[in-house]
This record gives C-alpha cells, sequence and structure tokens, in this order.
C-alpha cells in the first residue's frame, strides 16, 4: 500500500463521518434480538441495501427460527478460492420487548442497543470495504464477508457456515468491541455451557419427613460444590446463572434444573473442568433423587499463538502509521472468532469500535472510534492482501 492511498482512504472516512453515524442508528434503531427473526431479517435487508452497489456477490443463507446469514464475496475471492474473511453478527442480546429501543449522541459518546456489540462493528466493516471500492482498490483483494444472525446465543445455527468458510480462510477478522485503551483481541478464553436436570419423587409437603427425595434440596447440594470450582489464580470460572424447580410451596419438588456457564484458558483445563463437574454430579446425593448433566454449547479456545501475533503485527504496522492506539489482550468472553481459531485460521478480534457496558442498557461507543476502526481496517485490509498475495 502507497501512502497515497492510505491518505485518500482517510478523506473518504473523514468525508463519510455524517454517513458512518446515519447508518449507525438506522441498524440500532431496528430490534433485533436473537429471538426476533423479522427484526434481524430486516437488519440483513440494510445491510444488503448498502452492500448493493459495491462489487460482491451475496449469499443468503435461510433459517427458520433466527435471522437469514449473509455472506459477500468479492470476485477476486471466487476466482482465487481462498481469501481474507471478516467476521460479524446481526443480533443482539435484547428481548423484543426491551425498553433499551432507543439511539441517543452526545459530544463524546453514541449510545443505544447494539452500538458496540455490535452494530457499530457491522458499520467499521461496510465502510471499509465501501471506501476501497470507491478508490478501486477491492477489486483485486479476496474478499469474504460473513454476517450471521445467532452469535449472542452461541451460533447454533451458523457454527457450520463459520466452519465451511474456515476451510479457505488465509485469516480473518472480527468487529466486536476493542478494548478501551484501544485493545484487539488475539486470544479469547473457551466456553462450555451446561444444563442440569435433577429429578425426585413428588409428595404433600405436610407428610413428608426428613428424608425426602426433594430435587430441589439436591439442587441446593449441588449448587455450592459447583461454584468451589472456581480458582481465578488459574483462570477457571464457573457460573451457576439460572435455577428453577418445583411446582409450589406446598409439594416436595419432582424437579428442578440449572444452567451453568464455565470458561476456561486452555484445552485441558476446560478437559479437567468438565471432569470434575462429572465428578460433582456422580457424588452420592439425597437418596431417591437423580441428576443429569448435558453439553449445550461450547466454544474452542482461541489461543493466543503465533500466527496470531504475526497478523496483529501487520496491524499494529498500520495503527502505529495511522496514529491510532492499539495494543493486544487475552479476552474473556467468546465469539466467532473463537471457532474460527478452532479450525486454524489466524484471527484478530475487537477491531471494531470502542465502548463500554454492552449486554446492558448504559451501553455506549466513543464516537470518535468509529471513523478510527474503519480506517484501521481499511488499511489493514491492504496490508494483510500485499502480505499475502503481493
Amino acid at each position: 500500500m502507497t501512502d497515497l492511498s492510505g491518505d485518500d482512504i482517510a478523506s473518504f472516512v473523514h468525508e463519510s463521518t455524517a454517513e458512518l453515524f446515519s447508518l449507525l442508528e438506522r441498524l440500532v434503531l431496528i430490534q433485533s434480538g436473537t429471538g426476533n427473526k423479522a427484526g434481524v431479517d430486516r437488519v440483513g435487508q440494510a445491510v444488503r441495501d448498502f452492500m448493493k452497489d459495491l462489487p460482491f456477490r451475496c449469499e443468503i443463507f435461510p433459517e427458520k427460527n433466527v435471522g437469514d446469514h449473509l455472506v459477500f464475496s468479492t470476485p477476486a475471492a471466487d476466482r482465487q478460492g481462498q481469501y481474507i474473511l471478516i467476521a460479524g453478527h446481526m443480533d443482539t442480546v435484547f428481548p423484543v420487548d426491551t425498553d433499551f429501543n432507543w439511539y441517543r449522541e452526545d459530544d463524546k459518546n453514541v449510545y443505544g442497543p447494539g452500538v458496540i456489540d455490535m452494530k457499530g462493528g457491522l458499520v467499521v466493516t461496510m465502510f471499509a470495504v465501501r471506501a476501497l471500492a470507491r478508490l478501486g482498490l477491492l477489486d483485486e483483494i479476496p474478499l469474504v464477508l460473513l454476517f450471521n444472525s445467532d452469535e449472542e446465543t452461541g451460533s447454533a445455527t451458523s457454527a457450520n457456515l463459520v466452519k465451511k468458510l474456515a476451510e479457505h480462510a488465509l485469516c480473518a477478522f472480527v468487529t466486536e468491541c476493542g478494548g478501551m485503551d484501544g485493545q484487539v483481541v488475539t486470544g479469547r478464553k473457551g466456553k462450555a455451557g451446561y444444563h442440569l436436570d435433577v429429578h425426585g419423587r413428588a409428595g404433600h409437603a405436610a407428610f413428608a419427613g426428613i428424608d425426602k427425595a426433594s430435587a430441589i434440596l439436591e439442587l441446593c447440594r449441588l449448587v455450592p460444590a459447583f461454584e468451589k470450582l472456581n480458582d481465578f489464580e488459574r483462570g477457571l470460572v464457573l457460573n451457576v446463572g439460572k435455577i428453577a424447580g418445583g411446582i409450589g410451596a406446598n409439594t416436595v419438588a419432582e424437579h428442578a434444573s440449572a444452567e451453568i456457564d464455565t470458561r476456561f484458558g486452555s484445552k485441558n483445563s476446560g478437559i479437567a473442568l468438565q471432569e470434575s463437574i462429572e465428578q460433582i454430579v456422580a457424588s452420592k446425593g439425597i437418596a431417591g433423587t437423580s441428576v443429569r448433566l448435558s453439553l449445550v454449547n461450547q466454544r474452542p479456545v482461541m489461543e493466543q499463538n503465533e500466527r496470531n501475533r504475526n497478523l496483529y503485527e501487520i496491524i499494529k504496522q498500520q495503527a502505529v502509521r495511522l496514529q491510532i492506539p492499539i495494543s493486544q489482550e487475552i479476552r474473556q468472553g467468546v465469539s466467532d472468532g473463537s471457532n474460527l481459531a478452532g479450525q486454524g485460521v489466524p484471527v484478530v478480534d475487537g477491531l471494531g469500535p470502542i465502548g463500554e457496558h454492552d449486554h446492558s442498557d448504559r451501553e455506549y461507543m466513543i464516537k470518535s472510534s468509529l471513523p478510527d476502526r474503519c480506517l484501521l481496517l481499511a488499511c489493514s485490509l491492504l496490508a494483510v492482501n500485499k502480505h499475502f498475495f503481493g
């Protein structure tokens, strides 16, 4: 990439600042909780409208219960069969009836559902490729964009699509939100989620003895044992986040359940944590009760390996030249970057705009980070393309 190209990209992004925020507002005001298929599909239509005059082929992957997934490919990607992949999701965590359904700006920040997680990241992706197209720089870049619809609930319907796209990806960028000091993500912890079913024996509470086979009582025995598996020094995190059971105060509970989330820093520690959970489940409990553990979702560890760090160094060179703050981090949360890394693809995540409090009604973005991250992604795409294809 020449300095002139970088200057031209910066000029385009600067001139497009109003459009950046106009598109962001349009996307944020579409309610698109994962379960709101119609809303997520409206986001998808807005993405397609924005992309329709750009040199991409669009493929739609229909879904029945969640939004349709979208994949955009440049002619160079179709021609070469190998490409740079950018991933981002269109869904948010907020349900369709949420009161957090507004968009607001002040001089410094912008507020609203998904401004950083991750409709702001979608805007970064779309304007980065528009900048390259406007300057005639996109024609020879083999590039594939994934916009999926169910990342916030574990990418259940898009996992196979992510896996398929990873087969021919030379590297991947994910435009999840960046860190407050400019961090991008070169490593993520792994995740496993479990569902626990406890069965007991129903009966009238008035006649229950000390040996009652209550599913709730058995669950209460198990939960503290699970929580003792937390080992923050070793990076092991377990949380029993939801429990349910029983039908009324005057009935011994025949059934109870729990949802468990775990995080771990290596594949082996994840295996060991699962074995510990299984041992607790198998331990002797209250007579007349039984327990069943099911693995319901998981994402692999995104290791901070040499290939991720090498990709980061290419991006860092552009950030230094552009005077955009950057550093690398290992992040607690998971993303589709985890799944891509699990397929052996070099990944840098967290290339989206900067802000805080995602997954809450306090979510905000630092406004200046939106054009900065758009510029950084566009210039990084050119640099990575040169690295791989000369």
